[in-house]
């Protein structure tokens, strides 16, 4: 039988599959660790300041930044990922269900939007939705930091087919660039069953964000390429990580 997960929006089936945590559960504490204590050296936030982890996914980077004394929720579309964060989370922590497109209920002061968990829709007004959420909801110093993919060097350096195996499951990896996205698409069997998954992000360039930003009232105030916050560089780095301050 033929489980072809399209219907929906990509990113609504996918998260929520236990297959995602399958593949990719080399993602761990220790790689987010270090991440955020460079982050949290750079910002200096106040003890105890109010810190959303915008589309946290099983709560890792939630948890780093709890580790630094911060009031930390973070939100999610996926409900499994939302209960496998509460699950493996202290009850210091708040996690919810939400669309990053939706408004949000509550103010903070740091936002963070970590892991390239932007750029998924079907059009820019869409990340411009986002935007605005979290615009109207940052509150002093209001800052936000998107952590994306060097689109540049990933479309480069792309490995368009892989296989890779995980607790006895073959999973079968295309990847390609089509209209404007970089899709991956995963197919596998289990349990004699076949599925069938894409993830489909926009191939933004810092062009794109420079725009997005300043259309959504952010001035960008540092730029960095890598998880230890070194200069930003479209060749070489593997990372585009923007830190922004609303205007």
């Amino acid at each position: 039988m033929m489980h072809l997960e399209e219907k929906k929006e990509w990113f609504s089936t996918w998260f929520n599959s236990p297959y995602y945590h399958v593949l990719y559960d080399e993602r761990n504490d220790e790689e987010a660790n270090e991440f955020l204590n460079n982050l949290v050296s750079a910002l200096k936030p106040e003890p105890g300041a109010s810190v959303l982890d915008l589309a946290c996914g099983a709560g890792r980077h939630s948890r780093a930044l709890a580790s630094h004394g911060l009031n930390v929720s973070g939100c999610d579309l996926s409900p499994n990922s939302i209960e496998e964060a509460k699950k493996n989370s202290g009850s210091e922590l708040t996690f919810f269900v939400h669309d990053m497109r939706d408004p949000l209920d509550e103010h903070y002061q740091y936002v963070f939007n970590l892991f390239t968990s932007f750029g998924y829709f079907d059009d820019m007004h869409q990340n411009a939705l986002v935007l605005k959420s979290v615009h109207d909801a940052l509150t002093g110093p209001a800052i936000l930091v998107i952590d994306f993919m060097n689109t540049h060097k990933v479309i480069r350096d792309l490995r368009f087919r892989q296989e890779i195996r995980k607790n006895g499951i073959l999973f079968h990896i295309k990847k390609e660039v089509s209209n404007g996205r970089i899709v991956k698409t995963i197919a596998f069997e289990d349990q004699g069953n076949s599925w069938f998954f894409q993830e489909k992000v926009q191939a933004l360039y810092l062009s794109d964000f420079e725009q997005l930003l300043a259309d959504a009232d952010f001035e960008i105030v540092r730029l960095a390429g890598n998880y230890q916050l070194d200069s930003f560089d479209s060749e070489t780095s593997d990372r585009l990580i923007l830190i922004c301050k609303k205007k």
